[in-house]
């Protein structure tokens, strides 16, 4: 998938998701170089058939992960995971599957932050918000999508990059991808 579909779709997501009021004050902030606010932005990209280090496996579907932060101490998580042989219309924990982000050692999945609970999570675009996280504390780390019911054998793996970086040296990393 490449990466200008992927990011025009989640610029869909979020116009379709944000309502107009919310989405107005949003950009009025945006523009207030004053303030200099800025919402930071991280990106796991999963490729079919891209490697990973653990027992030789390779990822099994395409599609991405965004984490989003927003104003209000939140983390906006959008995404889709074009995946065979799952189900839709249900979370990632109801199929027996663990959906997190946690270091890239692989050798404990439980971390930084748990997707289990997402809805839609594979083969439709989903969104969800957590409370109380940051983006800093995702870079760096790996998406990972484990099978529960094989004691977390492992399916997938993408790491977690910084795609929007605010503050004193505000970029757009998208490039970087």
């Amino acid at each position: 998938m490449s990466k200008i579909v992927c990011l025009t779709f989640l610029l869909a997501i979020i116009l379709t998701v944000i309502s107009p009021t919310a989405a107005a004050g949003l950009e009025e902030r945006w523009r207030n170089h004053q303030n200099n606010n800025c919402c930071p932005v991280a990106i796991c990209e999963f490729e079919k058939g891209d490697p990973f280090i653990h027992k030789r496996n390779t990822n099994p579907f395409d599609g991405f992960i965004q984490f989003t932060e927003t104003f209000n101490n939140q983390l906006f998580v959008s995404g889709f995971l074009d995946a065979e042989n799952f189900q839709k219309d249900t979370t990632a924990g109801k199929q027996g599957l663990d959906v997190h982000v946690a270091d890239c050692n692989l050798k404990n999945i439980d971390g930084v932050l748990d997707l289990d609970d997402v809805d839609d999570i594979f083969d439709r675009p989903f969104v969800g918000v957590i409370p109380n996280k940051k983006v800093r504390q995702l870079v760096g780390q790996c998406c990972i999508v484990a099978d529960d019911k094989q004691n977390d054998q492992i399916i997938a793996v993408a790491k977690v990059k910084q795609a929007i970086r605010c503050g004193r040296n505000k970029k757009i990393l998208i490039k970087d991808l």
